[in-house]
């Protein structure tokens, strides 16, 4: 059985990064409302990435304008303004076709104009105002994109992959097209890791575990609830403790979370207002999408409130036909909304999960509480009645435990970051079965599961076939509990078999295919290769024909013994081990030929060779097929010109801001209280003339601008008011640095002048080790500096104020330094060591010294004096040990998680 090995708990920041180059690494949660993002890099544990705004966690939302994106709480801003080009709760659209029931329920809460697409059939956006349409991969792959340059900017490092959370319940079409849209985005995917797993990865990391504890993770955000119930066992692994997690059931209900109850709050807002208001509205709220989308957000607003208060006002001022609204709203009118069975759906899962593993409650170790909803009092009621409430738990974060889970599998899988291991066994949800027609009748199907829900991921399959024609076989999602095959993934149509066995002729005995089949640990399936093993009647002599005819076909020859004609399936390893025997067993064979030099036709009649070529697989998907190369390609020019308008925009959007403030803050300057002792009237009056000239200028021409035009008037006056403001902060700095730079003097002098007194006290340690003019040195720096000081005063002191200055506190400061480290250098010496005598003691040494010598009649240990360091063996042994303990705190200074 395999199982991945994961990391955790000690990230050694800064391993291996001379070879691997600086790059960070990230751990992305995709929720159905918010984007969280957490980082590990050189010199910084794992930690949440911050946006723009300094929040821990960015809206998950969209809104494109004018060809510009807008992202995070901007996007959700706009929402209200520009329901129609805003894109909400994009994850749900992942994989889903047009006419999906998901897909129409969408289409009745947002206003936002989704089309089929025109080749797969699956859920695209048009902006009506310029034709544009962007699939659902593309809207993703902005918010991918957008996730990545907020750790790049946070990080300051280029980033070089990422971990990012899914659902565990998604199919390989709903995961090809995370990954399609995470190439669009220009972001490596290092993994796609189940919700679940992330969590129970995270509670490893920060609790202990004993040797067996199950821990279900009840995970309901957003979109949808997720019960994972994970195994924790401890063992000994080379003399390390290892925590491993084994998957062993999920329950999931794909509709129910968070934005199920905001969506029926909605329409209870929206009823309540058309009661009030009646006749006074032309139109019902309902038909207008902006009031319904301002509604929406509220609602999500009141259900925070009273998830922490009982009662609250909603209230939206021109709500709908410039209509206010306020209601009161309680704790109980929204649980009687969201009704009784609700309540009883979300305990679903936990039930699945339990009846699947077949656990009984009492071995249940803990239920702990993940995701925004859970929040919810009803909710944690509900959930208290069904395991007790002694086996609640929120020993996590709810909201970054998926994220820091995410993060910390990244590390773990970059090879960057040295790491603890975890030992982590995760499975498939759906069972994967292969369909193909039998050798014998065309007409007769043959049906094999490939991969279990048992299977551990990542997983590879050898399906062995008896064939003698190109062939065709299909792999599906079996529907579990009922007969026929379920949900189609693709087919493959394996060739040149055909051409293979013409050019072979009679001159074969067998041939079996073998096609290799992977299930990675991301969830998506992949028919790696196929290939054509030949049993060959006779060796062929070097250079024949027949030899010829097998290089032109990439085939290749070896010895082996016995062949299996069956159809099945074989692990990836266990064929492999038997190739690798076969081949060691042909090239034994042809040695022990070639030193016989047997020219015996009955020897070479016994030999059996085996022939490999390589086939040809057609992959045709089903269901829903992934983006072509192509398009891929055009998505990511189109971005890449976004991107450089986008840059543009922030440049231009930056030097705007910082002209204005700069305009705001000159205008405080100017009332300073002492801006008049450092400045002439006139001078005060110009830059008073050129700040009220500037924000004329904004406010006329300034917003139609370029960027350049606007760093340059900034220059200008900063130009003005620099000059100003450095007198004006010096005014305070220098007199504090002078002050400062004179206690130094003091200080230095008295320093010195100890040293010269102890150099003379003949027991001291220090006695003689200095010379007269190493104390002439540091009484010459010490009179220098003071002679500096007191010059550049009598010149400032000459000086105008509102005059350039002689000389600045940094200079002073400077000063101070060099001062101060010239003189402690000229004084680094070691004291004079008293020689210890030699100690001798009948008790055993405790400790083995550098050399020692033990008498065997006695049992003394005698220290003798190192003569290479003037310090006893003991002393040195010290010393070392004051070594080793500062090399390892050097190792345990790198950053932990």
């Amino acid at each position: 059985m395999q199982i991945r090995t994961v990391c955790a708990l000690l990230l050694a920041i800064g391993v291996n990064l001379a070879r691997f180059g600086s790059a960070s690494v990230i751990g992305i949660d995709l929720g159905a409302d918010w984007l969280k993002v957490s980082i590990v890099k050189a010199g910084v544990p794992l930690d949440i990435v911050l946006n723009r705004e300094s929040k821990r966690k960015t809206d998950a939302i969209v809104t494109v304008r004018d060809n510009i994106r807008y992202f995070g709480s901007e996007a959700a801003g706009l929402s209200t303004r520009y329901p129609e080009t805003t894109y909400p709760f994009i994850k749900s659209l992942i994989g889903v076709q047009y006419n999906d029931p998901i897909a129409a329920e969408y289409r009745s809460i947002y206003s936002n104009n989704m089309i089929p697409d025109d080749v797969r059939s699956t859920c695209a956006f048009s902006i009506t105002k310029d034709g544009s349409i962007y699939t659902v991969e593309e809207i993703l792959g902005m918010q991918l994109a957008h996730a990545k340059k907020q750790a790049e900017i946070s990080g300051g490092e280029s980033v070089s992959g990422a971990v990012i959370t899914v659902p565990p319940y998604l199919t390989h079409h709903e995961r090809q097209a995370i990954l399609d849209a995470a190439e669009i985005a220009g972001l490596r995917v290092l993994q796609l890791m189940n919700d679940g797993t992330a969590i129970a990865l995270n509670y490893g990391m920060g609790n202990a575990v004993s040797e067996l504890e199950y821990h279900l993770f009840f995970d309901m955000g957003a979109g949808s609830t997720v019960a994972t119930l994970a195994k924790f066992t401890t063992g000994k692994v080379k003399k390390n403790t290892i925590t491993s997690i084994e998957i062993v059931a999920v329950g999931y209900d794909k509709t129910l979370g968070g934005k199920a109850i905001d969506i029926k709050l909605q329409k209870h807002l929206a009823k309540v207002f058309m009661q009030d208001v009646g006749a006074r509205a032309r139109e019902p709220i309902t038909s207008n999408a902006r009031s319904m989308t301002r509604l929406l957000k509220e609602a999500n607003r009141v259900k925070q409130i009273l998830s922490a208060n009982t009662e609250t006002i909603a209230s939206i001022e021109g709500v709908h036909e410039e209509i206010d609204f306020k209601v009161k709203v309680t704790r109980a009118d929204l649980e009687k909304l969201i009704g009784d069975d609700y309540f009883e759906k979300l305990l679903v899962p936990i039930k699945t999960v339990l009846k699947e593993a077949d656990l009984p409650l009492s071995k249940l170790n803990s239920l702990v509480l993940v995701g925004g909803a859970v929040r919810i009092p009803a909710v944690q009621t509900s959930l208290k009645k069904l395991v007790g409430d002694d086996k609640i738990a929120q020993k996590l974060n709810g909201d970054e435990a998926n994220v820091l889970g995410a993060g910390f599998r990244a590390a773990g899988i970059s090879k960057q970051f040295k790491v603890r291991e975890f030992k982590i066994k995760d499975t498939p949800r759906y069972p994967i079965e292969i369909t193909y027609n039998l050798q014998e009748s065309a007409s007769s199907v043959a049906t094999t599961t490939l991969f279990p829900t048992n299977t551990s991921l990542p997983s590879k399959k050898l399906m062995a076939f008896k064939r003698s024609s190109d062939f065709e076989f299909t792999l599906a999602y079996k529907d579990r509990g009922s007969s026929g095959s379920g949900t189609p993934i693709l087919t493959a149509a394996v060739g040149g078999l055909e051409d293979a066995l013409a050019a072979r002729k009679e001159n074969y005995e067998s041939v079996k295919v073998q096609a290799q089949i992977d299930l990675g640990d991301s969830g998506v399936v992949v028919v790696d290769h196929a290939l054509a093993t030949f049993e060959m009647k006779a060796a062929v002599s070097s250079g024949s024909i027949a030899e010829s005819v097998l290089n032109f076909f990439g085939g290749k020859k070896e010895s082996k013994e016995g062949n299996s004609e069956s159809e099945d399936v074989k692990e990836d390893e266990s064929s492999d081990q038997k190739s690798s025997e076969k081949k060691t067993e042909s090239t034994k064979d042809d040695k022990k030929s070639d030193s016989k030099k047997s020219n015996s036709t009955e020897s070479d009649s016994k030999k059996v060779t085996t022939e490999k070529v390589k086939l040809t697989v057609n992959i045709k998907y089903e269901t829903l097929a992934p983006l072509t190369k192509r398009f891929k390609d055009d998505a990511k020019k189109r971005f890449a010109i976004m991107d450089e308008e986008d840059a543009g925009r922030r440049a231009r959007e930056e030097a705007m801001n910082n002209l204005e403030s700069f305009i705001y803050s000159s205008q405080a300057f100017l009332e300073s209280p002492d801006l008049p002792s450092v400045t002439t009237e006139d001078q005060r009056e110009n830059l008073a003339k050129q700040v009220e000239s500037a924000q004329t200028w904004l406010d006329d021409e300034g917003f139609d601008a370029d960027t350049e035009t606007l760093k340059n008037k900034f220059k200008d006056l900063k130009s003005i008011r620099a000059p100003m403001y450095n007198r004006l902060l010096e005014l305070t700095r220098r007199p504090e640095a002078v002050a400062a730079l004179r206690q130094a003097i003091i200080s230095v002098t008295a320093f010195v002048e100890s040293i010269r007194t102890n150099n003379t006290i003949e027991d001291h340690v220090y006695f003689g080790v200095y010379e007269d003019s190493e104390f002439e040195a540091g009484f010459t720096k010490i009179k220098e500096a003071e002679a500096w000081i007191d010059e550049v005063e009598k010149k400032q002191a000459a000086v105008a104020p509102h005059e350039t200055p002689v000389f600045k506190a940094r200079e002073v400061e400077l000063k101070k330094e060099e001062l101060e480290t010239g003189v402690v250098k000229l004084f680094v010496k070691q004291p004079k060591k008293v020689v210890k005598p030699k100690v001798t003691t009948t008790e055993p040494a405790k400790k083995a010294t550098l050399s020692s010598s033990t008498s065997a009649s006695t049992g003394e240990t005698s220290t003798p004096v190192d003569p290479e360091s003037n310090l006893t063996e003991e002393e040195a042994v010290d010393d070392n040990e004051s070594s080793e303990t500062a090399q390892s705190e050097e190792t345990i200074g790198h950053d932990e998680l």
